[in-house]
């Protein structure tokens, strides 16, 4: 929530996919935090499966016209390849790729997927929330 509320407030629209063996879309893009907040509140556990198709959320992101930046909180527990060559696609379109990799994410792994390698943070989970709490300040300004 801390992210929706400073990218929001950053002048970007907030959206949230998760996936599993598939991938669902949470909450299309909004700029109404009050929204998000419901939409996230409503959120089950295991809705879209027990595996991780990282290139599943990858490709439902990039069907978005307007997408100005991706989030990826993963394990990294995913078939690599894939997730890259979907992550290749969105960064083809000047997308921004922000990761953050848990437990035993692999380190390169997580700065190939992202646009740029700082833009790839490794944290413990127990960090997890300010880890995605504070990426919303790496997102660029919208003009």
């Amino acid at each position: 929530m801390d992210f929706a509320h400073s990218a929001i407030a950053r002048g970007y629209a907030t959206a949230l996919a998760i996936f599993a063996d598939r991938a669902a879309m949470v909450c299309d893009p909004t700029v109404d935090a009050t929204h998000f907040t419901r939409k996230i509140a409503r959120l089950d556990v295991g809705l879209v499966g027990e595996t991780t198709d990282l290139a599943a959320g990858l490709i439902l992101a990039d069907k978005f016209q307007e997408l100005a930046a991706v989030v990826i909180v993963t394990d990294g527990a995913t078939p690599q390849e894939p997730a890259l060559r979907a992550a290749t696609a969105l960064k083809d379109k000047n997308i921004e790729i922000v990761c953050i990799g848990t437990d035993d994410a692999d380190k390169m792994f997580l700065k190939r997927l992202a646009t740029r390698s700082s833009l790839a943070t490794h944290v413990i989970s127990q960090d997890l929330r300010y880890a995605i709490s504070d990426a919303s300040h790496l997102l660029r300004g919208k003009q």
